[in-house]
């Protein structure tokens, strides 16, 4: 690679070669015009001996050997006091093993370390870089379920002037997802049976039928507009999208005083309560659409539907 005049030359060796990258300055000329050339190293990439070169264009002094031999010097001094023997993978990885901090700390130590590792690698003061074999494990999000309380319930109960609060009640009650239920089509709505199905779902087990429980019937009914596609819309859109729904939820909560929640939580809490009202395990899990029991049919029978419906009506 050749560099304007003055700003010295990078080449690649031929052969296979650990640092095959060549740096070098012009220094003078012969009597009879040839360039006088000094190397100012060898590097393991083009772009660190790009970055060298251009180090020592602007002060060749840094460069000078007796200025490198006093830095080695110096960190093989400090660096000698502290470790008395070869750190092997097993010291290091046993030393993050032991580490009772979070993941993202543990991630920053060996991020730090990884650092000083390969700058160490790349002045061949050690042969490998052992801190890229250390293992961390997976980063686990841990998300605290919280039911709403029986007092939360009564709260949205009796604000249902309020907007939004009318689905937090709905999602309570049926043990939806959200993305279930902002898929729920009008036509999906059966008034003559009381029933929803769920058409769009995250599994299989999903798609369900579900009983709607008498207490929350009106619900439905008075919040359907029969001029729309789905049950529930933006002001601008065919559907309410859940970027939008998710902010207006957490500000419902905040605006009646209700503790924080994930969406979730209604799912979480609609299980607890056909729980603590002694439902059948079976149904409860047909009901929230898990796999346990997968349902083999695409319809349920109407004695299944029956079956969940004196579920749904346990709940207070």
């Amino acid at each position: 690679m050749k560099n304007e005049n003055g700003t010295g030359s990078i080449y690649k060796m031929k052969g296979k070669r650990k640092r095959p990258w060549v740096a070098r300055v012009t220094t003078g000329y012969t009597t009879d015009g040839k360039q006088l050339r000094k190397v100012v190293g060898t590097f393991t990439t083009k772009r660190e001996a790009q970055e060298i070169l251009i180090g020592y264009i602007k002060n060749p002094k840094l460069f000078s050997k007796d200025t490198f031999k006093d830095v080695k010097a110096l960190w093989w001094t400090n660096y000698s006091k502290r470790v008395t023997h070869n750190i092997k993978l097993f010291d290091l990885q046993t030393l993050f093993d032991k580490m009772t901090t979070s993941w993202s700390f543990k991630n920053g130590c060996k991020s730090v370390l990884n650092m000083i590792f390969d700058y160490a690698l790349k002045n061949e003061f050690i042969e490998t870089n052992k801190i890229k074999f250390i293992e961390i494990g997976k980063r686990e999000k841990v998300i605290i379920r919280k039911i709403f309380t029986k007092e939360e319930i009564g709260i949205l109960w009796g604000n249902l002037d309020s907007n939004y609060t009318y689905i937090l009640l709905i999602l309570i009650y049926t043990g939806m997802r959200i993305g279930e239920f902002l898929n729920l089509k009008n036509t999906d709505i059966d008034f003559l049976n009381n029933t929803i199905r769920v058409r769009v779902s995250k599994t299989s087990a999903g798609i369900r039928v579900i009983p709607i429980a008498k207490k929350i019937i009106d619900l439905f009914k008075n919040n359907l507009v029969e001029s729309r596609e789905y049950f529930l819309t933006g002001e601008t859109t065919i559907q309410l999208s859940y970027a939008t729904f998710n902010p207006r939820f957490n500000k419902l909560l905040r605006d009646l005083g209700i503790q924080p929640h994930t969406i979730h939580d209604t799912r979480h809490t609609f299980a607890t309560l056909l729980n603590n009202a002694n439902a059948n395990h079976s149904s409860i899990t047909k009901l929230i659409g898990h796999s346990n029991f997968a349902i083999t049919e695409n319809i349920y029978t109407h004695k299944d539907t029956e079956e969940l419906r004196k579920a749904v009506e346990l709940i207070y």
